[in-house]
């Protein structure tokens, strides 16, 4: 006489297989009218000073005009340079106090 011994077979749940295909159908048919069907809504979207970025971009710094200019040399400094050498806390931090 056998036994037979079978394991139980998992069902399949078709609710969830169903969510995540209408999530992954509405997710991909947004990106496609989005990018594809209308890309003008995106230009839309994007901010109307990108003009004076552009201007921006194309200036050109010249430091030597700066720091040769008359109002730069007349400028004062009112502290001293010296900066605290001292490290913060204790030089051994596991002794006790």
């Amino acid at each position: 006489m056998a036994i037979i011994v079978e394991e139980e077979k998992k069902s399949v749940n078709w609710f969830m297989v169903i969510v995540v295909l209408i999530v992954v159908t509405v997710v991909f048919s947004g990106a496609y009218f989005l990018f594809f069907k209308r890309p003008d809504v995106i230009e839309v979207v994007t901010p109307g000073k990108l003009d004076q970025i552009n201007k921006l971009s194309k200036i050109s710094f010249k430091p030597e005009e700066v720091v040769n200019s008359p109002s730069f040399k007349s400028l004062r400094q009112y502290g001293s340079n010296a900066s605290s050498t001292q490290v913060p806390g204790r030089e051994n931090p596991f002794k006790p106090f």
